[in-house]
C-alpha cells in the first residue's frame, strides 16, 4: 500500500486506508471509491470497480470511450479543478489518484485516505504495455483485487495474440499514428508513446523517429511526415467524421504520398495515456485498421 499512497497523506490516513483494505479484502469491488482523473477511473474499472464519481463524464465517453462507466457513477466537475463539496458529501472510503493531481493533495487527504497510481514510472519506461500492466497489477493488489487484475492482463494478452494473427495481412509499410490537428498540423507520435508499444507488438516501424515529449508525441507540421514517402497514415481520432474527412482534403494533406496514394486508415478516439486499458483499445483499432490486405480501405 504504501508505494501507492502519496507523501502528502498524513499518518491518520495512512492508516485508515490501510485498516481500509486490510478489512474488506475481496469485497473492494463494492467499496466507494472516488477516481480524481481519467486514468485513475480506467484502471479502476478494469478491474471490476465502478468508480463512485470520476470527472468529465461525458467528454470522457466520447474522447477515452472504454471502459465505460456506469449510470451510477456521479459527475466530478472538471479534471483541473474537481466539486471538493460533492467529493465531501459522497463520503468516499478511498479516492485514486495520478501525479498531475498530486497539488490537490491538502484538500483531498482531509475527505478521506488517497492511494495514487501512476502507470508511467518516474524515470520512464521502455515498454508503455508492460509498465501499464504491472502498475494495473500492483493496483489490484493494492485494492484487494489481485485476481480480478490478473484476468485483465491476461485477457489483454491473449488478444494481443489473436490480433497479431490478423497483422500477418500487413504489408510491412512504416507508420505515421498522428492525430490531425488541423490542414497543417499533427500530434505525432513516435518513441515513448504508448501507440508505440503496441506497434512493436505487432513488429510495424513506426515511420516518425524525431523527438517526442515525456507521453511520446509531438505537434508538427505535416510536411515534416514527407520523410518517409512509403509510409502510411494512421489517423487516431473521428470526432466529427465528415470535417476529418475535409481536413485530409486539403490541398496540403492531400498532397502528401500516402494521401495521393489512399494509404490512409482512420480509426475512433482512443486517449494515448492511461496504461493497459487504453493500449488494449488500440491494439485492436490498429489491427483493424492495418491488418487489411488491399490499400483501398480508409482512403479519405
Amino acid at each position: 500500500m504504501s508505494r501507492f499512497v502519496a507523501p502528502g497523506l498524513s499518518r491518520r490516513g495512512l492508516l485508515g486506508g490501510m485498516l481500509l483494505l486490510a478489512g474488506r479484502g475481496s469485497g473492494a469491488a463494492t467499496r466507494r471509491i472516488a477516481a480524481l482523473d481519467w486514468v485513475s477511473a480506467q484502471n479502476l474499472m478494469a478491474l471490476g470497480v465502478a468508480p463512485l464519481a470520476m470527472p468529465e463524464l461525458d467528454l470522457y465517453r466520447h474522447v477515452v470511450v472504454e471502459p465505460g462507466p456506469g449510470a451510477a457513477t456521479r459527475e466530478l466537475g472538471l479534471r483541473a479543478e474537481p466539486n471538493f463539496e460533492l467529493l465531501a458529501s459522497l463520503k468516499p472510503d478511498l479516492q485514486v489518484y495520478t501525479a498531475e493531481m498530486a497539488a490537490l493533495l491538502p484538500k483531498l487527504g482531509r475527505i478521506s485516505p488517497t492511494l495514487r497510481f501512476d502507470p508511467y514510472p518516474p524515470g520512464g519506461a521502455p515498454d508503455l504495455w508492460l509498465a501499464g500492466r504491472d502498475a494495473l497489477l500492483r493496483l489490484g493488489s493494492a485494492l484487494g483485487r489481485a485476481p480480478a487484475a490478473e484476468a485483465y492482463a491476461r485477457a489483454c494478452a491473449e488478444e494481443l495474440d489473436r490480433w497479431r494473427e490478423r497483422m500477418r495481412g500487413y504489408d510491412g509499410r512504416p507508420v505515421y499514428v498522428a492525430t490531425i490537428l488541423d490542414g497543417r498540423r499533427m500530434l505525432v507520435f513516435g518513441r515513448g508513446s504508448l501507440f508505440q508499444s503496441v506497434l512493436d507488438r505487432y513488429g510495424v516501424t513506426n515511420a516518425w523517429d524525431g523527438p517526442t515529449s515525456r507521453f511520446g508525441h509531438l505537434t508538427v507540421s505535416v510536411d515534416q511526415l514527407l520523410r518517409r514517402p512509403e509510409a502510411r497514415l494512421l489517423a487516431v481520432g473521428n470526432d466529427t467524421p465528415q470535417h476529418l474527412l475535409r481536413v485530409l482534403r486539403t490541398p496540403v494533406i492531400a498532397s502528401l504520398p500516402f494521401s495521393r496514394a489512399g494509404r490512409v486508415s482512420i480509426v475512433p478516439n482512443v486517449l494515448f495515456y492511461g496504461g493497459l486499458p487504453p493500449a488494449r483499445r488500440f491494439a485492436r483499432l490498429a489491427a483493424e485498421a492495418l491488418g487489411r490486405r488491399d490499400d483501398g480501405e480508409g482512403r479519405p
